[in-house]
Parts: C-alpha cells; structure tokens; sequence
C-alpha cells in the first residue's frame, strides 16, 4: 500500500547500532546486502522453500528462518509441512536454520531440533502470554480455540495468510469467492481493524494472524515461566527418547 524504500530503516538500524537484521519474503533484498556486512549485522533471512534459503545463501546470509504450513501469519505458496520443510532446508544449505510452524510447548522445541534445525522460531503460544500487549479477550479467546479454529485467507491475492477463524476472517473469505477486488478486501483486513480488537477486545472486527498451534494453547502463562515450562519439558523428552 505504501512502500518505503528500506534503505530509511537501515538508516536507523544502523544509528542505533543494532547487530542483527531479518529480512523476509520470496526477494530478498539484494541491494541492502552489502550494507548489512558493512555495518557488521548478523543477517537472518526467513523464507518457505529451499530455493529461496540457497539465494540467499549465496547473497551472503548468516542464517535462514523456516516455518511449515502450520504457522501463523504469511504461509508462503508451497504449503509444506514443517516436519518436511525443516530437515529439506537443513540438508540443502549450510547455514544455521531456525525452523518452527506450529510449535507450543517443549515437545515442539524438541521434534524441531530434532529435524536438524539449530534454533525454534515460535509465534502464536507468545501471544497467549502475561506480556503480550493485546486485550485479555483475545487472549482468551486463543486459549479457547481448537486446532480447528484456524484457515486461510487472502490466497487471491497472492498474499495467503493462516490467521485465526472470526466473521472478519470468514467475510474476507467470502470476498475472495465474489472475486472482490483489493480495495474491498482491504477494508476488512486492515491493520487499523486489527488494531481495534487488539486494544478493546472487539473480536470480531479484524483479523489476527494464528498458527494451528493455538489448539495447544491452554493458559496464559508469563513468558519466562512458559519458557522454563518449555524447555523442562524438551529436556525431559529428549532424556527419555535418549533412555
């Protein structure tokens, strides 16, 4: 809608001094390469397929973010599973891979590492915790949904996103089967609409982005006691496949 030429935020990553960068998308952003390496960031790059980590490889890339089918958010077009996404990305580069898409708990901390990966990437059960600033209804409300509370929108667009099942999401759907045009998509999808229900709880007034996770989300813990949960959890599994 309005893009801005990502040469002003480096601008202000580089003033700030800031040492790590993600980038993400199918084109990554050849023309900011360079700058990242001169100002000595540590250059993350979050892509769905191996064609896209070995691009970025070549271009210079410290590291490259996957996640499968799964997750929240930006789905990508090739709709593979993590359980297949992960260890394929892994074998084809030779780059540290942080791998996620549908992990909740320590027992998805554990299958990702033990994909190969070298790092877990993990996005909706964040937004089910103390700290995270949106409204309690919404929270709740993501405690509450099932694996089945989750679909996918805005594929017409060539933009799919799996985003959290509400009448928002339902009518954006219903708008890509008329054949609606951007503009009458956006009204409903917009981020002042989301930001509506993240501040006063209006469920279904926007939409949120939700990986098929959320059926595993069952509390609304702090960050470090789900962290801690977390990784008990793992180390317990890994213990006892080891035992």
């Amino acid at each position: 809608m309005r893009p801005i030429d990502n040469n002003d935020y480096m601008d202000v990553l580089e003033d700030k001094g800031v040492s790590i960068v993600e980038t993400s998308g199918h084109s990554a952003p050849e023309d900011l390469c360079k700058r990242f390496k001169d100002a000595g960031m540590t250059w993350i790059h979050k892509c769905v397929g191996i064609r896209y980590a070995l691009k970025v490889q070549k271009m210079g890339a410290d590291m490259v973010t996957v996640v499968g089918y799964e997750n929240g958010g930006a789905t990508g077009k090739l709709d593979i599973g993590t359980l297949v996404l992960v260890p394929s990305i892994v074998d084809a580069v030779d780059l540290p891979v942080i791998g996620g898409g549908g992990v909740t708990d320590g027992r998805g901390v554990a299958a990702v590492l033990a994909l190969g990966a070298q790092g877990v990437i993990m996005g909706t059960r964040l937004m089910a915790t103390r700290e995270c600033p949106i409204n309690e209804k919404l929270k709740n409300a993501l405690v509450c949904a099932s694996e089945l509370d989750t679909m996918l929108i805005m594929r017409s667009l060539q933009a799919t996103h799996r985003v959290w099942r509400n009448p928002a999401a339902e009518k954006c759907l219903e708008l890509e089967k008329e054949c609606a045009g951007f503009e009458d998509i956006l009204e409903v999808v917009s981020g002042k609409r989301a930001k509506k229900m993240y501040d006063e709880g209006d469920l279904d007034v926007g939409i949120v982005s939700c990986g098929q996770g959320v059926g595993m989300v069952r509390d609304v813990p702090s960050v470090k006691e789900l962290f801690d949960r977390m990784m008990t959890e793992a180390e317990t599994i890994v213990a006892k496949i080891a035992a």
